[in-house]
């Protein structure tokens, strides 16, 4: 029974109470059943086994099982207490030792147990009917919420992207960069830009329930149907053909829609990864797949990159899937029913790894040397790094927009569409942010700020709205059009009607409620500093602070002076013959130092004989290493030639030699 307070509970009661682990994967009732079934009467099962073995192995056997369990079970509680990992388990491991002599010594000790042989059964009841994750297996997936009468019947297209921030695609006065991103300037041009949007829920498993039921739902809801029963989706339900992608959520009903194809990676191995960062100390921790930043799917890059094998991984999880589902969807356009087309991607959302084109770049390594316990330290390149990869990425997210604009054109519905394209939430990337995800007031032009596009069906307007707009007031807008009468209040308004005078705003996260104005001040902050880092928005246009304008020149690495340092390029063998046709490209460039002596250095890389990045040292575990992003016109077909230079304080360059 140890083994249930030790083991079982810990991890069932952290995915009990995180249904989006399980919604993310698209598990299966069954598979969550067997689950609970496995964690609560499995494992105790088959330990009580190994220590009942007969003969003296079956003793020493459950003597070490009940010293290792009540070791862990006091560690568990220790290490709240807040007192050094060590510390905590060398207490674990006394507690451990007492639990054992106890069990030998004194019979009330071992007749204990028998008390809790409900136990099991008890824990399976609470996972099943008293947690998040209990809901979801217990939904009926039909006859859910009250369909509307739909008056107006047009196409509906509504793209959500998500961890967005408008900063990223705005100039310090609030203008739309469109020549970056041509295909939601399009958009903006043949619709409504809300310059003004925020979201009203800081996290997506709440952001997108508000936008899909009209008001601000409850922190500890779950965002499937069977507590969200009236939304978009089992609204239109009889009126629509419902083509819906969910991503996190399942807010439509197993019986209304299909979903994406489910995870590939076994749920053992995402369940193992969780319990490992639950049970064990800190230092055997450090090695795992981190958890905090995805829903399953945990360790899904590697550092030991294989192209090929990668490519084939990242087909798996790849985010560009969900984009190319939608494409597909509406290429099969019949015209026999009004279709309602949505999608929640998870782009520009990190990993960042994609290229504006749609390609994939390997992450060579996958530490950023910039984050901090989900947020990043106080190191201004460092972090305009993690910009440059997040920027390139909002590239993307633009060219899946043109994608799916494409796809509408040929099937004839683009222009008596209502087009919604819009961001679940942003992120904060500034140095010495604690949490890059959390709502606080210095970081609501990063978190809050969202982009919000609305073309309505046969207009094209070109307008650019600054009121303030919620994502609560995309549900209202979607009824007004198509003329829906809603069976539930929403609290937001349809965004074509009278702007509403609103006076201030609040975005909820679960650390609370962020209460601000409605100027919309904070974005541009924001896109201020992205403009000190990335001159006219240019993502290439990278370079640390004093280093001289040497992007895109042409130099001669060999005929410099040497420097005295070494350096060596992890893994150049993605430079030996590079197929610029691709879907792969090694535009991420890593490497290390030698002979610095310790000190920051700044370091060209120069690409066939051209200078395609400039970026600066820093140390880590491995000693002293650098990364730069390349763009990936200046590779060729075949071999590339992959150099590197110093650049001094007073602007010399000077020659790294290989190691």
């Amino acid at each position: 029974m140890l083994s249930l307070f030790a083991m079982t509970w810990p991890v069932l009661e952290l995915l009990g109470n995180n249904a989006e682990f399980f919604l993310a994967r698209h598990s299966p009732k069954v598979e969550i059943l067997l689950l609970g079934v496995v964690l609560a009467l499995g494992l105790p099962a088959f330990l009580a086994a190994l220590g009942s073995l007969p003969g003296k192995g079956g003793n020493l056997v459950g003597l070490g099982l009940i010293a290792v369990l009540s070791t862990l079970l006091g560690f568990l509680y220790l290490r709240r207490l807040p007192v050094p990992w060590w510390t905590a388990a060398a207490t674990a491991i006394l507690v451990g030792s007492v639990a054992t002599w106890a069990f030998l010594r004194f019979d009330p000790a071992r007749q204990a147990t028998r008390y809790l042989l409900p136990a099991p059964l008890l824990f399976l009841a609470i996972f099943f009917f008293a947690t998040p994750s209990g809901a979801v297996l217990l939904d009926r997936g039909s006859g859910i919420g009250t369909a509307a009468e739909v008056g107006n019947p047009v196409p509906i297209v509504m793209i959500v992207l998500d961890e967005f921030p408008l900063a990223s695609i705005i100039d310090p006065e609030g203008n739309l960069r469109g020549d970056r991103y041509p295909n939601l300037a399009r958009l903006a041009a043949d619709g409504t830009w809300f310059r003004n949007a925020v979201t009203v829920e800081q996290q997506t498993e709440h952001s997108l329930p508000a936008m899909l039921t009209g008001y601000v739902p409850d922190q500890s809801t779950t965002p499937f149907a069977g507590q969200h029963p009236n939304n978009l989706f089992t609204a239109l339900q009889g009126s629509f053909d419902l083509h819906v992608h969910e991503t996190i959520t399942r807010m439509c009903p197993v019986a209304l829609c299909e979903t994406l194809t489910r995870s590939t990676t076994p749920i053992a191995r995402d369940v193992g990864v969780v319990a490992g960062h639950v049970l064990l100390p800190e230092p055997l921790t450090a090695d795992l797949p981190e958890i905090d930043r995805s829903w399953g799917d945990f360790g899904a890059a590697s550092a030991d990159f294989d192209m090929k094998a990668e490519f084939r991984k990242l087909l798996k999880v790849d985010a560009r899937l969900a984009v190319d589902a939608l494409v597909a969807d509406i290429a099969a356009f019949s015209g026999e029913q009004t279709p309602l087309y949505f999608l929640h991607a998870l782009v520009p959302h990190h990993p960042w790894q994609f290229l504006p084109d749609g390609r994939v770049y390997p992450l060579v390594v996958e530490a950023n040397p910039a984050a901090k316990d989900g947020g990043w330290i106080d190191d201004d390149f460092l972090v305009a790094q993690t910009m440059q990869r997040h920027l390139l990425q909002v590239g993307y997210a633009d060219h899946a927009v043109g994608e799916v604009i494409e796809a509408m054109e040929q099937a004839g519905i683009y222009e008596s569409s209502l087009m919604i394209v819009v961001a679940d939430h942003g992120v904060a990337i500034k140095p010495g942010v604690p949490h890059q995800r959390m709502i606080t007031e210095s970081t609501i032009g990063e978190i809050a700020a969202v982009p919000l596009f609305v073309k309505a069906p046969g207009v094209a307007t070109g307008v650019i709205d600054d009121r303030r707009a919620l994502t609560i007031d995309i549900l209202p807008t979607i009824a007004e059009t198509i003329e829906a009468q809603l069976a539930w209040d929403v609290e937001g308004v349809s965004l074509f009607g009278p702007a509403q005078q609103r006076s201030g705003t609040t975005t909820v996260g679960p650390q609370g409620e962020v209460s601000y104005g409605v100027g919309g001040e904070e974005k541009l902050v924001v896109a201020d500093r992205i403009e000190r880092w990335f001159p006219g928005g240019d993502p290439w246009a990278l370079r640390p602070a004093g280093a001289p304008d040497l992007l895109g020149a042409r130099l001669d690495v060999a005929a410099l002076g040497q420097g005295g340092l070494i350096g060596r390029i992890r893994q150049p063998q993605l430079y030996a013959d590079v197929d610029t046709s691709g879907d792969v490209i090694p535009a991420r460039v890593a490497g290390t130092l030698s002979g610095t002596a310790g000190g920051e250095v700044m370091v060209a890389v120069v690409v066939n004989g051209v200078v395609g990045a400039i970026t600066r040292s820093h140390a880590d575990d491995d000693g002293v290493e650098f990364l730069a992003l390349i763009p990936p016109d200046l590779l060729q077909d075949g071999k590339n030639r992959i150099e590197l230079a110093q650049i001094l304080p007073e602007g010399e360059v000077r020659r790294i030699d290989g190691g």
